[in-house]
């Protein structure tokens, strides 16, 4: 037996196998591998010590790739002296990831074996060089298609048309020649998918919660976005009403790039409300089920501090006699200046506010004036006109693309400007929700109200309730409870406002 035999039976060999997509994940791409480098180690008479597969896994992003980070360690504990992989491709493609690997393959020295390729021996400077421009080969190759793609979803943004699958609540028409082939598309909307996300709009607007749409959603069966059988969640729910897809808007990196080839499905008004209503920070901090009680987290303060209200459950007594633990409305800060029985300050607001809405005059309280969010959604309309402008005249030739950029670039920041100030004037309530609400039988049309829909109908009343400061004693005093209403209503409500507890029917 000569050393070169003596040499290929000592070594003991790891096979790696890559695919960057394989989205049925059948792995034939990885299997063929395998078996590929399987043949080249027998037939250099190798041992097969393991095998490291990373199916549907790119190495262009450098993102975790769990089987090439446990082939490199293996190397580094000495159990194989030599990789074996189809194409240095399947290895690495990005820099960073290519030179970290080679110093660390040569540091253990263990070289690599290439199925389609030469043997790369790491241990030598020569060796690392080689593997070091052929990687650079393979990286160009990656980017270069990636400037292709990133080029052609570019030109789809600036035609407006879709960059993927079509989006739900619109679905694809195909263009084709003689022979099948796909020419160009369209997309058209889909009813039933399109009535879905209007559905999740109004409901939203109307003050249902995004538990309860999801969880009605679910009940039904109503086919999600996904398409494979899974459930409606709050986020997908969510996400489908905040679209700017849904106004016939193209987004590309997070931003509104103009107009879309598709129609819309939600109408421009309907879709700022949802907006500034999704959106609104004091809703993104709101800690869990705050706003499920009727005046906490802003209509309701303490008239002592002036801190907004929560719900505490303390214990009470009446009269001597132990009732338990109940809900109180209580001051925010460490101070604790306030308590109140929740469901007796509730009552009392409850009945007020119905009393006022019986007002022949109510309907002033609930008249919109959102002349502001108007104009200042024009403003957006106008600038964002100006943008499809330029962007037409671009493609026309009439401007060149460092043209477009400098309009880009002024333009931009003042269309954002323009759509924070629209979204921040939306307010009120839609009109079909209040509709009715004024009248005799606004007792009956509050009941079927939710908890949020009837803070909604306070909010758009401008609602205040203080809750002041009293002597103690047992019962609850209605005049420690101050109801305003904005604007100034100095009449009737003050009058149905500061009635006796016994005119309300109240608890004492």
């Amino acid at each position: 037996m000569n050393i070169a035999t003596l040499v290929r039976m000592t070594e003991v060999v790891g096979i790696y196998a890559r695919i960057s997509e394989d989205p049925l994940q059948q792995e034939k791409g990885v299997t063929r591998q395998l078996e590929d480098g399987r043949a080249l180690a027998q037939s250099r008479g190798w041992t097969v010590r393991d095998e490291w597969v990373d199916n549907d896994l790119s190495a262009l992003r450098g993102g975790p790739r769990p089987a090439y980070q446990a082939l490199i360690e293996a190397a580094e504990r000495g159990e194989i002296t030599r990789i074996v992989a189809y194409g240095m491709a399947r290895l690495w493609r990005n820099r960073r990831e290519r030179a970290d690997g080679i110093e660390r393959l040569s540091k253990a020295r263990v070289s690599i074996a290439l199925v389609k390729g030469n043997d790369l021996d790491l241990t030598s400077a020569a060796g690392r060089v080689v593997a070091g421009l052929l990687g650079e080969f393979d990286t160009m190759e990656s980017e270069i298609k990636g400037e292709r793609v990133a080029r052609a979803a570019l030109q789809r943004a600036e035609e407006g048309r879709a960059n993927g699958a079509v989006a739900y609540g619109w679905r694809r028409i195909y263009e084709r020649d003689a022979n099948g082939r796909v020419l160009s598309f369209k997309d058209e909307i889909d009813e039933d998918s399109a009535a879905i996300v209007r559905e999740i709009v109004d409901r939203l607007l109307a003050r249902e919660s995004l538990n309860a749409i999801t969880a009605d959603l679910n009940a039904r069966d109503v086919p999600t976005p996904y398409g494979d059988g899974r459930s409606w969640r709050t986020s997908s729910v969510r996400k489908l009403a905040l679209r700017l897809s849904n106004i016939a808007r193209r987004k590309r990196d997070g931003e509104d790039f103009g107009p879309a080839a598709w129609p819309p499905i939600v109408d421009q008004d309907k879709h700022d409300q949802v907006v500034a209503l999704l959106t609104d920070p004091s809703r993104v901090q709101t800690r869990g089920g705050a706003r499920q009680h009727l005046l906490t987290f802003g209509i309701g303060r303490c008239g002592k501090c002036g801190s907004q209200l929560r719900v505490s459950h303390r214990w009470v007594n009446s009269r001597r006699k132990e009732l338990g633990k109940k809900p109180l409305y209580v001051c925010d800060s460490t101070a604790s200046c306030v308590g109140r029985r929740q469901e007796w300050v509730d009552d009392l607001v409850e009945r007020v506010v119905v009393r006022r809405l019986q007002e022949p005059d109510a309907r002033d309280l609930l008249t919109r004036d959102d002349s502001a969010a108007k104009a200042a959604r024009e403003h957006a309309a106008g600038i964002r006109a100006r943008l499809d402008a330029a962007a037409v005249d671009y493609a026309d030739g009439v401007l060149d693309r460092e043209q477009l950029r400098r309009i880009s670039e002024k333009l931009s920041p003042e269309l954002q400007k323009a759509e924070r100030e629209a979204l921040r004037l939306v307010v009120g309530m839609p009109s079909d929700l209040v509709a009715g609400m004024v009248g005799p039988q606004a007792e009956e049309r509050w009941k079927q109200l939710n908890v949020l829909q009837r803070r909604a109908l306070l909010e758009a009343m401008g609602v205040t309730v203080t809750i002041i400061p009293s002597r103690g004693g047992p019962g609850f005093k209605p005049e420690s409870v101050d109801i305003h209403f904005e604007p100034d209503d100095e009449s009737e409500p003050d009058a149905i406002r500061n009635m006796p507890a016994e005119a309300l029917d109240v608890h004492s």
